[in-house]
């Protein structure tokens, strides 16, 4: 090989060197601009695909059972009749899941003691706006079936300590669910603590249409005041605001949905069957109009006085 052979040689194989490197450098640099691309928009993209879940507990939850005959007379459009009986459809259900529903990654399921076929056609029977019925766009509906045993349990004790809902059975990832439960302790602890997840909205009372049939009765299911029947008949519209706050920040990244909703229940204090300055304003953002209540320290009457005096 001559002296000229070999220059023309090392120059074909530098050409192909400074080609197959602009190759490379041209796939690097599209890399870099997907990279760059799919980190601006990875947050919205992951977030939508997560799903995030809603359980609703069924009685006492959503429905009302109606037990006094007085109150199946007046034709009232939110009383259905399921194998028997009569529930009312608690105010402000179908705005929530309609709420719930809005958001491409919300699932809605719903988790009862009652049995399979009663829950089924009790969903079946409330319709959404689009003429949809809570069956149909139910992720899952877990049943008596569903529900896990109490080893050991002995037969005086309640039906919620016989047998525990697994919240589990609806998605693996509780850190993104939680359970609207009129009772608090009516799930499986195991490894997780599923009543982490789980947002205890009271004791509910009994269904009246107003507060003047209740007014002369007494008992641990009936309301003392008339602010304390308008937060049971308003309380799905408060859980419905705390869910909208709570959301947003679950999006923006400051907390797991679970928690949020947690923070919420803890603000809400329902269990106490009064309103609060979080449970206004949650009503006032959708459109309701609360009550002034004050609760009065039972020991202290004078104390009780500046408080409504504003002193």
């Amino acid at each position: 090989m001559t002296k000229k052979d070999g220059l023309l040689n090392r120059w074909d194989s530098d050409k192909f060197g400074m080609k197959w490197s602009s190759v490379f450098t041209f796939i690097f640099c599209l890399f870099l601009l997907f990279s760059c691309a799919h980190e601006e928009f990875r947050s919205p993209a992951q977030e939508s695909a997560k799903s995030r879940h809603v359980v609703f507990d069924i009685d006492w939850t959503i429905v009302t059972e109606v037990t006094r005959e007085s109150a199946k007379i007046p034709k009232n459009k939110r009383i259905i009749e399921v194998q028997g009986k009569h529930y009312y459809i608690n105010e402000g259900l179908e705005e929530f899941v309609n709420e719930i529903l809005s958001h491409p990654e919300m699932k809605v399921s719903f988790y009862s003691g009652g049995k399979k076929a009663r829950n089924e056609e009790l969903l079946s029977k409330i319709k959404l706006k689009n003429g949809k019925s809570l069956k149909d766009i139910a992720y899952k509906i877990l049943n008596n079936e569903d529900l896990i045993d109490v080893p050991g349990a002995l037969p005086e004790w309640r039906f919620s300590e016989k047998h525990k809902k697994d919240l589990s059975k609806v998605s693996k990832d509780l850190s993104e669910l939680i359970m609207f439960d009129d009772t608090a302790h009516f799930v499986f602890e195991g490894k997780e603590l599923q009543s982490n997840h789980v947002f205890f909205i009271g004791t509910a009372f009994e269904y009246f249409d107003n507060f003047e049939e209740a007014r002369n009765l007494s008992g641990d299911y009936i309301p003392k005041s008339y602010e304390e029947w308008l937060l049971n008949q308003k309380k799905l519209l408060i859980l419905q605001g705390a869910f909208k706050e709570a959301y947003e920040e679950a999006v923006d990244g400051k907390m797991s949905f679970a928690e949020a909703m947690k923070q919420k229940e803890e603000l809400l204090n329902l269990k106490d069957h009064y309103w609060n300055e979080h449970s206004r304003r949650y009503f006032k953002m959708m459109g309701g109009r609360a009550p002034v209540q004050i609760k009065l320290p039972s020991n202290d009457c004078l104390q009780g006085m500046r408080v409504i005096m504003g002193l």
